[in-house]
């Protein structure tokens, strides 16, 4: 599979061995999604007798979750500390579980409106974590492997998982997919996030970066839609309707893309996507009220393959500018939480007129490939997946060493222009690139309370009162130097 310009990997990279950290990645994706398959099979499933909105309240708290982790990624980024965050996810999506395991059984709305909120925190962590390790890994070919080998074996395991699990079970389960995941992958993660922490506020300025991708947040939104479409459709005990076809669809979109030595390579597996999504639509004026599936497996198998693309698109992405990384994620996937939930609506709407008006419910699928069809042909016609990712600036190792250079330039004129102690100067430097105060301790041998002493004296000599404002006074002094630069 032909793919943009061979980057140079824009951050440190693992040091474990490249075959190992493959194998995490494809542990960890198979985990991921088999959590989302028994939110949707079993979780959702559960609740939807007395507090059926839930779904779609949790859907929109992915949502925003996602814009979160982007607008931290983009604005401060020195607030992605990996170990504090990965333990973080990991306490929450505990707490999590225990609230759904006891508002399920209870009946209670406000307990399993906490559950899902907490699993939506983790997952939307867990995710970011994967997407940079799958970055990390060293060839084009083990990124593809990963991601659609990992597509593959989870649509399999996730069409096996039973229907109507003991809540308690799919908890635990549900729990154990998500810290499984988190432990595969943080250490893979942890090199690159820490270049995001110390570079990253100065690496990425403005949004412009961004451009060439804007028509891909459209495009996750169609896609999603028809998934949410697919889940609600013709439900089988208020869960989705699975078969294996999809699976096989799948596993030979995966040989083709595997195949395919052309540089268009990534437009022609959306293109298979898209027709797999127009022809399930298609098929569902057919399928009202039917648990032949034709159209879930067609749909799903369309977005299957999208997913595919997307995962390497986004590895890509990371391999060549690592700082528009997790935005990109952020913001893709949010795109993703609210077309799954525009979708799943269309086709609760669409179960509940099968009764009573089945060519109205066969109208709604009508207007859903005319909407789906419109859009793309619209936005699409013109737009090549392999350029935007080509468009990406590249960000070299020197580059990211070179912004390390600025900020400690930067805090050492601060240092000296403030009546900053050499020590005081040292801890701006690390307090600068992200790094906490009990980091800071070790590498100087210091009791932490002495730290805090420094810390606080030379936030009085700058005159800030966080480490957001230290950052930003860090950026303002790079910025003013370089513009002295330009003009001299």
């Amino acid at each position: 599979m032909a793919h943009p310009a061979a980057p140079t990997p824009a951050a440190p990279r693992s040091s474990a061995p490249s075959r190992l950290a493959a194998l995490r990645c494809l542990g960890a994706l198979i985990l991921l999604e088999a959590s989302g398959a028994i939110i949707n099979a079993t979780i959702y499933a559960s609740m939807a007798d007395f507090f059926a909105i839930g779904r779609e309240i949790a859907t929109l708290a992915n949502a925003g979750a996602f814009v979160l982790l982007a607008v931290v990624a983009l604005r401060r980024p020195a607030l992605l500390n990996a170990r504090m965050l990965t333990a973080g996810a990991s306490i929450a999506i505990t707490a999590g579980v225990i609230c759904l395991g006891v508002g399920i059984v209870a009946n209670n709305s406000l307990l399993t409106l906490a559950g899902l909120l907490c699993r939506a925190a983790a997952s939307t962590w867990l995710t970011g974590m994967f997407t940079i390790a799958l970055s990390t890994l060293p060839t084009s070919r083990s990124v593809l492997l990963v991601a659609g080998g990992g597509a593959i074996l989870s649509s399999a395991g996730c069409a096996l998982i039973p229907i109507g699990w003991p809540t308690e079970a799919a908890c635990a389960i549900l729990a154990l997919c998500i810290l499984a995941s988190l432990a595969l992958v943080w250490r893979l993660a942890e090199p690159s996030l820490a270049s995001i922490r110390q570079s990253g506020a100065s690496a990425l300025q403005d949004l412009k970066g961004f451009a060439p991708f804007a028509p891909l947040l459209l495009c996750v939104f169609l896609i999603a839609t028809a998934s949410g479409y697919a889940i609600a459709f013709n439900q089988q005990n208020n869960a989705p309707l699975v078969t294996l076809a999809s699976d096989v669809i799948v596993a030979v979109a995966f040989a083709m893309v595997v195949i395919d030595k052309s540089q268009k390579s990534e437009d022609r597996l959306f293109s298979l996507s898209v027709l797999l999504v127009v022809a399930g639509y298609l098929v569902a004026p057919y399928e009202i009220a039917s648990a032949e599936g034709t159209t879930n497996s067609l749909l799903g198998a369309g977005r299957d393959c999208f997913y595919l693309l997307l995962w390497i698109l986004l590895a890509f992405t990371g391999r060549r500018n690592l700082f528009m990384l997790l935005p990109m994620v952020g913001f893709v996937r949010a795109a993703s939480s609210l077309g799954t939930d525009a979708g799943a609506m269309v086709g609760h709407a669409t179960n509940q007129l099968t009764a009573s008006n089945p060519q109205m419910a066969a109208v709604f699928a009508s207007i859903m490939v005319f909407c789906f069809v419109a859009f793309l042909w619209l936005g699409f016609r013109h737009f090549s997946f392999t350029e935007a990712v080509s468009e990406v600036r590249l960000v070299t190792p020197p580059e990211i060493e070179q912004i390390g250079s600025h900020i400690d330039g930067a805090c050492r004129l601060l240092g000296k222009q403030h009546g900053l102690t050499p020590r005081e100067t040292e801890i701006l430097i690390l307090l600068a690139r992200g790094r906490d105060g009990k980091f800071i301790a070790e590498k100087y041998v210091l009791s932490y309370q002495t730290v805090k002493t420094h810390i606080k004296h030379l936030y009085a000599k700058l005159g800030v009162h966080s480490r957001q404002e230290l950052i930003n006074l860090t950026d303002q002094t790079i910025a003013s130097a370089a513009g002295q630069r330009r003009t001299e």
